[in-house]
């Protein structure tokens, strides 16, 4: 998985096939997204590309919220996406 995490490097695609979200813990409903992802991708003779985002949208825009507990760190995450076979990750600053 090639990992980016400055749009301005995101390469120029053929076919992307998109989904985005914070994919923390990647249980298993995020597991059945990215299993459509890719078959999709592959369907269309495209790439899979998850966008996410770092930090947490939830601890910029409430920081003194701490109910939130993440299940991954973001190098966590990294290896659960790639372990899941998505082509493209790229990470937005939040």
């Amino acid at each position: 998985m090639k990992v980016i995490e400055n749009i301005a490097d995101f390469p120029k695609l053929s076919f992307p096939v998109v989904t985005s979200g914070t994919f923390d813990g990647v249980h298993l409903g995020h597991q059945k997204i990215l299993q459509r992802l890719i078959e999709n991708a592959r369907q269309l003779n495209g790439q899979s590309v998850v966008i996410t985002y770092w930090p947490h949208p939830r601890l910029v825009l409430n920081p003194d919220d701490t109910s939130l507990k993440l299940l991954s760190t973001i190098e966590e995450r990294k290896m659960l996406l790639a372990a899941s076979g998505v082509e493209y990750l790229l990470i937005i600053p939040f």
